[in-house]
């Protein structure tokens, strides 16, 4: 027999996302199911929520699972001529009586990005996300506690960006570096215009004896003589600017080259840091990172592919090994792919890795959303 606390949280919340789905019946928003399994110690998982929900100013996402259930709210400014900001706040509360409150907010101001994000909680990220502890972002795995970080980014020109950045929790760390990037072009070359066909030659008419002979006109003047030195249509300017070579080829870009560097230093690791990232114009990107330091090695990549599985499609592919980190699985690999199905989409996420204790685990989620009318 369920105690009766979970009961009463149960039917409470279950009222609440009821009422979000009723409202949500009357403006646009989006209906979300989920089936989770995670081994060796989770077991199946279900979810069903609706997002998107425009309400309050902003908009709400409401779900329950056999877990816990979730609430959030979203909302985006503009602050002319300041700039734009973005902020979101999620609240989940755990059958087991366990909460987690995390928050984070954006905001552009000229040529400076600020990133703020900050959580608490009393009960553990598996117990609302049961793949949090092989997602490519490394999650805190602790039961209990809080953490905070910030990290601004300032445009020094077009191609070049500074990056600082730190963290405040169980593992305390700051990093620095600079970010630029290239874009990639190739020659075109013009393909030559068609050849105009030449015209045919008139048949020759042999004269005729019985016709009379024709007078011959007078001769026309010569192009030499009937041209006149000081007539402003015979003196053809240069339409090409100076300096201009018609021989150079055209270009296109290719894609987008991003290099980073820079250093990481906390409680634990020490060490420079660097990564390259490229992004074709397909929309197919790859990335690498890497951090070496005194006893510090750390390597992370992924990979992304637009319409691989179908039109609208997408897969993205990653890894990461970070023995260094403390409060977060080590070896995390993951995959995650989206298909249009229907009037929805269909989504497959599969994780794998070693936790903390070096127990090895994977988890798989199979979801629909659909958009509401």
């Amino acid at each position: 027999m369920r105690p009766a606390p979970r009961s009463g949280r149960s039917r409470s919340l279950s009222a609440t996302l009821g009422a979000a789905l009723l409202v949500s019946s009357a403006q646009a928003a989006t209906l979300d199911f989920g089936v989770s399994y995670r081994a060796p110690d989770a077991g199946l998982w279900g979810r069903v929520g609706v997002s998107e929900l425009d309400l309050l100013g902003g908009q709400v996402s409401a779900a329950v699972g056999s877990r816990a259930a979730q609430v959030g709210y979203a909302r985006s400014l503009s602050l002319p001529p300041l700039g734009a900001a973005t902020a979101r706040t999620d609240l989940a509360v755990t059958w087991q009586g366990g909460v987690r409150l995390d928050s984070r907010a954006s905001a552009g101001v000229g040529p400076v990005a600020l990133n703020l994000a900050g959580a608490y909680f009393t009960a553990p990220v598996t117990d609302v996300d049961p793949l949090a502890p092989f997602a490519q972002v490394p999650a805190d795995l602790r039961e209990r506690g809080w953490n905070a970080s910030l990290g601004a980014r300032y445009r020094v020109d077009r191609d070049l960006i500074a990056v600082v950045g730190g963290e405040l929790g169980a593992q305390p760390q700051l990093s620095v570096g600079v970010e630029g990037r290239r874009v990639l072009t190739r020659p075109v070359t013009a393909e030559p215009e068609p050849a105009e066909p030449e015209p045919a030659e008139p048949e020759a008419v042999e004269p005729d004896p019985t016709a009379a002979p024709e007078t011959a006109a007078p001769e026309a003047a010569t192009p030499d003589a009937a041209t006149d030195p000081a007539d402003p249509a015979t003196d053809t300017p240069d339409t090409d600017p100076p300096g201009m070579d018609d021989t150079l080829p055209d270009t296109e870009p290719t894609g987008t080259l991003t290099w980073r560097a820079g250093a990481l230093a906390g409680r634990d690791v020490l060490g420079l840091t660097g990564g390259l990232t490229y992004a074709a114009e397909s929309g197919l990107s790859v990335g690498v990172d890497a951090l070496a330091g005194l006893n510090t090695f750390g390597v992370t990549g992924s990979l992304s592919a637009p319409d691989l599985i179908g039109e609208g499609s997408s897969v993205r592919l990653y890894a990461a090994y970070e023995p260094w980190r403390t409060v977060s699985s080590p070896l995390r690999t993951g995959l995650s792919a989206s298909l249009p199905a229907g009037s929805g989409t269909l989504t497959l996420d599969a994780s794998a890795g070693r936790t903390r204790q070096g127990q090895a685990g994977f988890g798989v989620r199979v979801g629909y959303s659909l958009p509401l009318p």
